[in-house]
């Protein structure tokens, strides 16, 4: 069997070698800790959503550096070791069993007395968790310490609940002035170490009064003056003329162990508060060299050019007056490169699934159900087209499935938003997460739906040629070689855009898309003889689509803007031959190496083009491997190691 591929960002490795060969120490600590982390990730099958999905880093990597001026020999490292799986558990319990396995703890580690606060604070609501925890390592030539940040869910915190509390400031007091606790920071293993609380600012807009009446309601007013000036000198390597950027701020208290406020920090997007990526090493260096000082590590990232991208600035004063800048930063996740992974042997068989468990499943609207992931971390159970379209390609109309197809079949008209045109909801259920954005028609879920109309008797041919008609709009209307759009090197005209909307923006133009829209043409082949121009033109397309990826993730992805993975794609195309298209077989070949780790029900689906919504379903894949088509492929696999 094929080892399957999988993806790492192309500047994760080079940034940790960087920040090795300078600080020598990290070798031995940061090194095989980072690389215990990273291998869970490969392994997971979530490939680029692996590492682009999560709430830590501005980019959504699960992995940030941070450096100060006070400490500039000090390495602090945060690690998201949850992955993008609706069913994941992120409770701290599951959190201190990745905690364990990242940094190869020889013993039981004893988060008393946080572990039983942390529990009792994210169970107090029903909402569930975004995060979970993070784990924070700080690497000295001295040491390591390990350092957790824990969600605080709305309305899910106890002040009484914590050593060194902060029943002075409960949450309904703090919402009213502006401010939101987030998480709060403990060093499990030293119960009498400083507590970090952190808040985020209700406002894009932020002034030095603002800022002021913050400090003065955590009682710290008085170190105002001595913050001030940091903010002035900072300001000043701003884009704008005058007052603080609009862009998301926050604070952060560290409480010693009596209470005492030990430091106040004001935190802010670094690329936003500066201008953007580019002009925050400048900015911060502009910063720093004034005093003497410097952030040698970075500095020598920077040196050797290595992609990075800046998360968070933060501005503090401790209770002596002293000034502290800090800056966090990830390796950028734009480009990837490909790794072979050897799936470990499944300790036990995957059962068969039960079809009439499996039917069961099926909502009261019709539609099998998905989760999405939105960019606030939030997940929502999702009923759609696409997913319930996928189901019934499973399906085979018996007497056992006959009610179901019949009840998805009316969800998928339900989808029809005007004539021919299918959306991925029904219009009355655009759901409430998405309310101040719309989605119109487009061709996937038109083709797809189209074609299962037809295939269980809902429409008619005439109808289907219509449907066919309508899509003929939207077709790509000009490639050209020589335009900078990399498209232009593998599309052909007559292919069809994504979108039903009069939009030439070749862009978002989709392989995947391009199949199942050829599925439908080759329904109007096989029942009238007539061959549609787009019927030729789609299979020299995706035929010439796979040459120009070649072994490269960063371009097969870019041919799929809509899909999670390419295994989506894959099952697209055979799905296809089974239908009759022969020619599509070269492009299977080409897509062999990308599989659906086995034991992995849920997996990623679809995204947002630029991967800011997160589709998986844990029914699917379940689905899928009752199929006649996926047991062929199971079979030749094992057939041909």
């Amino acid at each position: 069997m094929t080892e399957p591929d999988a993806v790492l960002p192309a500047a994760w490795n080079a940034l940790i070698s960087v920040l090795c060969r300078e600080a020598p120490y990290l070798q031995s600590a940061l090194a095989p800790e980072l690389a215990r982390f990273s291998q869970a990730r490969l392994a997971s099958g979530c490939l680029a959503a692996a590492f682009n999905t999560s709430l830590l880093a501005y980019n959504g990597c699960p992995l940030e550096f941070t450096l100060s001026s006070s400490k500039p020999l000090t390495l602090s490292c945060t690690l998201d070791p949850f992955l993008p799986r609706y069913a994941e558990d992120r409770s701290v319990e599951a959190f201190y069993r990745h905690y364990r396995r990242i940094t190869a703890a020889q013993t039981e580690a004893s988060p008393e007395p946080y572990l039983e606060a942390v529990k009792c604070m994210q169970r107090q609501t029903e909402q569930p968790l975004r995060f979970g925890s993070w784990l924070g390592r700080k690497y000295t030539p001295e040491g390591v310490k390990t350092k957790v940040y824990s969600e605080v869910p709305a309305g899910g915190y106890d002040e009484a609940g914590w050593p060194s509390g902060m029943a002075e400031h409960p949450n309904h007091v703090c919402k009213e002035i502006g401010l939101a606790l987030l998480m709060v920071g403990y060093y499990p293993q030293l119960p009498a170490s400083p507590l970090e609380y952190y808040y985020q600012w209700d406002s894009a807009q932020i002034t030095h009064a603002d800022i002021a009446e913050v400090m003065h309601f955590f009682g710290c007013g008085d170190l105002f003056p001595a913050l001030s000036p940091l903010l002035d000198r900072a300001l000043r390597q701003t884009l704008r003329d005058e007052g603080f950027p609009h862009t998301t701020y926050g604070f952060s208290l560290v409480k010693g162990p009596n209470g005492e406020l030990e430091s106040f920090t004001l935190f802010t997007i670094a690329p936003s508060f500066f201008g953007d990526n580019q002009r925050v090493f400048p900015g911060l260096e502009a910063l720093l060299v004034p005093g003497g000082q410097s952030m040698p590590l970075l500095r020598r990232a920077i040196a050797e050019q290595v992609p990075l991208q800046f998360n968070v600035v933060g501005f503090s004063v401790d209770r002596q007056g002293n000034e502290n800048i800090s800056c966090t930063f990830s390796p950028q996740n734009a480009r990837f490169d490909m790794q072979s992974v050897k799936q470990a042997p499944s300790a036990e068989p995957v059962a068969r699934p039960d079809l009439t468990a499996l039917l069961e499943q099926q909502c009261v609207s019709g539609a099998f159900i998905s989760h999405v992931r939105t960019p606030d971390g939030r997940w929502h159970q999702d009923e759609n087209a696409f997913v319930t379209a996928q189901v019934l390609r499973t399906l085979e109309y018996t007497r056992q499935t006959a009610p179901y197809i019949e009840k998805a079949l009316d969800f998928l008209i339900a989808c029809e938003t005007r004539p021919f045109h299918f959306s991925f909801w029904p219009t009355v259920t655009h759901p409430a997460w998405m309310a101040n954005q719309s989605i119109c028609a487009d061709i996937d879920d038109t083709a797809i739906i189209t074609e299962l109309l037809y295939k269980f008797g809902r429409i008619s041919l005439a109808q289907l040629r219509q449907t066919i008609s309508h899509m003929n709009a939207y077709q790509v209307r000009r490639v050209d070689p020589r335009l900078k759009e990399p498209q232009h090197q593998w599309a052909e005209c007559q292919s069809f855009h994504t979108w039903m909307k009069d939009d030439e923006d070749i862009r978002q133009l989709d392989c995947c898309v391009n199949t199942n829209a050829l599925i439908l043409l080759n329904v109007l082949r096989a029942e009238t003889g007539v061959v549609a121009p787009a019927y030729l033109r789609i299979i020299k397309m995706l035929n010439q689509a796979v040459q120009w990826s070649g072994d490269s993730y960063d371009r097969l992805s870019m041919l799929t803007p809509y899909y999670a993975h390419p295994y989506e794609w894959r099952v697209a195309l055979e799905y296809a031959r089974q239908r009759g298209i022969p020619q599509l077989t070269p492009v299977i070949d080409a897509l062999a190496r990308w599989q659906r780790p086995a034991d992995r029900l849920e997996s990623p689906l679809y995204r947002r083009h630029d991967g800011r919504f997160l589709w998986t379903s844990a029914c699917l894949t379940p689905f899928r491997s009752l199929a006649p088509i996926h047991h062929t492929e199971d079979s030749h696999e094992y057939l041909s190691q």
